[in-house]
């Protein structure tokens, strides 16, 4: 028997024989052994248990993204502590405390917990009614089903939660669970079976040529303790447990925990009003750039007015907006001394789209390049072999021209906001090992506060100067590709081996895929790809926006296919309780800086918060502002209800420089 991405035994009779052995061990607990109704505090942090597998790792990952507080127990340490009474509970100010919430283990009974130990994390949970997920186990009675009526991988398949978690926990979704993983392997591997009474499934699943609706997570009642238990394999940013995630957490927490959730998608269209340059597929160059001279030129690629009218009329269907980063000389270069008609469309739809000030003329401004050489290198000063930097003037007069530019016609944008051009002036190694000395100066100067970066080389937010960076996901259709057939043939140069064709690139990270047919590879194969990838970044709570260029506004109009298929995807899977935010540059930036300041003061020690008798406190040793999700009705200080609806909890922000109080509704199912 066996269970696994991997497909690795699982040893199911040394897990039920050590599962029978703690039971035994814990003696007798009725059903009604609760909490007593005044007094108990239980602290809002998670214990995980790990053993480094993937799928308890998925949820350490989820927790932490999400703000939960954890604790972290490495089964794998031989100076791990022991698991005991005196680890999980003590008592504080004379009452009886639980150190943990909830609690996440590998499986019902890790082999590399003892009999003891195991015992005494379910004399804890019987105590304080502490819920526990057990992160993947074999189908069977350790799992609360019968014997596996089927075992093999679920990919491409789609699951089904239960009309009880819908009712609940799960209410933002509205039911189909894909299972689906961007590995090519066969990473659902599953052991699904009929539930055993004791278990509420709570994802079922019909299997081509097995019985219908076997269960592959359930919640299982054991002697008044509750274990949500998976059958199913997953990793973090897999469908099916980017689905479930959201819920499960707020299962284990009983609703009530620090931290919060969102999904976000903004998507940045770079170099507007620019003209780009074009690929040439017979020669895998981009025309004017690094092609032979024999190439000779191509059309440069440039949106129109119709293209305007289209992005308008599609937004305003879908209810999505998307950001321009505009280069306000792109307007004078084509028309001068005369009106341009893109730019008069722009300007007439202007309230249709989010602006950023993408730099004037799009100079890059990291160092002065030299292009006699391919690749171009940094130029240097000769002798000295100093590398030559664009230099602070220059770099200001470039973001002060394009604001110049939004004022006159009007654009909204925040002037506190900046594209460069390439990324340009941040480091890049290898070929730009250091920031450009003088950018930091120039943004300081010019009042820049947020400064988008590259999350393909750089994921983390960091300060230039008084700038923070907010990383962008590259989508990869490339500035120079406009039409379905020029972006398959660059995707197939940039995505595939040099055996295949390719340029090789991909083979560094093994990333490599197979060559897209030029016909139908576009929908098949980039659509697909680039979609899916943006969907698990929108499902994984990251708010960092998405960018690519205006080339995939015009001409064929590649990004829409995409974006579509991202859109739809999402809303197939979640109800309008669990909206689609589109954060600005500025927005996006917050929400990073937050979540980085809070895992410090956490860290730090500085946070402390507990549930006692219905009211959660929060104190905090100096200013922290803290994140937390509640149930509706949830009050503030004794105010007004907490916090915003989002995904059928309440979730907020809240300011703390010492104890503040939130009451929990008393009918709150989540508490009881």
């Amino acid at each position: 028997m066996f269970l696994a991405h991997t497909r690795r035994p699982f040893g199911l009779a040394a897990s039920v024989v050590l599962l029978v052995t703690a039971l035994l061990l814990a003696g007798p607990a009725p059903a009604s052994a609760r909490p007593p109704s005044t007094g108990a505090r239980i602290d809002l942090q998670v214990l995980v248990v790990t053993d480094g597998s993937r799928e308890v790792e998925a949820f350490h990952d989820a927790l932490d993204t999400t703000g939960v507080p954890v604790q972290v127990v490495d089964l794998a340490d031989p100076a791990r502590p022991r698991i005991d009474a005196a680890f999980l509970a003590d008592r504080v100010d004379g009452r009886a405390r639980a150190k943990f919430q909830g609690v996440v283990l590998p499986g019902p009974a890790p082999k590399e917990l003892s009999a003891a130990e195991l015992a005494a994390l379910h004399a804890f949970e019987r105590r304080f009614d502490v819920r526990q997920i057990s992160a993947l186990a074999p189908g069977g009675p350790a799992a609360g089903t019968d014997e596996p009526a089927f075992r093999g991988a679920l990919d491409g398949l789609s699951g089904r939660i239960g009309a009880d978690a819908l009712g609940a926990e799960f209410g933002y979704a509205r039911g189909p669970v894909p299972f689906e993983d961007p590995s090519p392997d066969p990473d659902s591997w599953a052991e699904a079976a009929r539930p055993l009474p004791g278990l509420r499934p709570l994802v079922t699943v019909d299997v081509p040529g097995a019985a219908r609706g076997l269960t592959v997570a359930g919640v299982r009642s054991d002697r008044g303790r509750e274990e949500l238990v998976l059958t199913v394999g997953y990793r973090s940013e897999a469908s099916q447990f980017q689905v479930l995630a959201p819920g499960m957490i707020r299962w284990l927490t009983r609703g009530v925990h620090l931290g919060l959730e969102r999904a976000w998608f903004a998507v940045h269209i770079d170099d507007v009003l620019l003209p780009n340059a074009r690929w040439v597929p017979e020669a895998n160059c981009t025309a004017g750039s690094d092609c032979p001279p024999e190439v000779g030129p191509r059309p440069l690629i440039r949106m129109t007015a119709d293209d305007v009218a289209f992005a308008v009329d599609w937004q305003r269907r879908k209810g999505f907006r998307m950001d321009l980063a505009y280069n306000g000389s792109g307007s004078v270069a084509a028309a001068p001394g005369a009106a341009d008609p893109l730019t008069e469309a722009l300007v007439a739809a202007k309230g249709e789209f989010g602006w950023i000030n993408h730099t004037w003329s799009h100079l890059y401004l990291g160092c002065v390049r030299d292009f006699s050489v391919t690749p171009w290198q940094c130029d240097e000063v000769p002798l000295l072999g100093w590398t030559r930097h664009v230099g602070e003037r220059a770099i200001a007069d470039e973001i002060r021209l394009n604001i110049d530019f939004a004022r006159r016609h009007g654009l909204p944008i925040d002037e506190a906001e900046l594209v460069t051009g390439e990324h340009g002036g941040l480091a890049k190694p290898p070929r730009m090992p250091e920031d450009n000395p003088n950018l930091a100066d120039a943004l300081d100067d010019t009042g820049i506060l947020t400064l988008a970066s590259d999350a393909s080389s750089e994921a983390e937010q960091r300060m230039v100067g008084g700038a923070n960076t907010v990383p962008r996901h590259p989508i990869n259709l490339d500035f120079n590709t406009a039409t379905e057939a020029e972006t398959v043939d660059q995707y197939n140069v940039i995505s595939t081996s040099l055996a295949d064709g390719g340029d090789g690139t991909c083979e560094a990270d093994g990333s490599c895929i197979a060559p897209a047919d030029p016909v139908t590879g576009f929908r098949d194969v980039v659509v697909a790809a680039e979609a899916d990838l943006a969907l698990r970044h929108v499902m994984a709570n990251d708010p960092r926006p998405h960018y690519v260029h205006q080339p995939q506004l015009t001409e064929d109009r590649t990004i829409y296919p995409i974006l579509e298929r991202v859109l739809g995807g999402y809303r197939a899977l979640f109800t309008e309780d669990r909206p689609l935010l589109v954060p600005t540059m500025t927005a996006t930036r917050d929400v990073l800086n937050g979540r980085a300041a809070f895992a410090r003061a956490v860290g730090e020690g500085r946070v402390d918060a507990y549930v006692v008798d219905g009211v959660v406190t929060v104190s905090t040793d100096g200013h922290v502002d803290v994140p937390l999700t509640a149930p509706p009705g949830t009050g503030l200080d004794g105010a007004g209800e907490f916090g915003e609806a989002y995904g059928t909890v309440r979730s907020g922000w809240f300011a703390a420089d010492g104890p503040r109080t939130l009451t929990l509704p008393t009918t709150s199912e989540e508490q009881r």
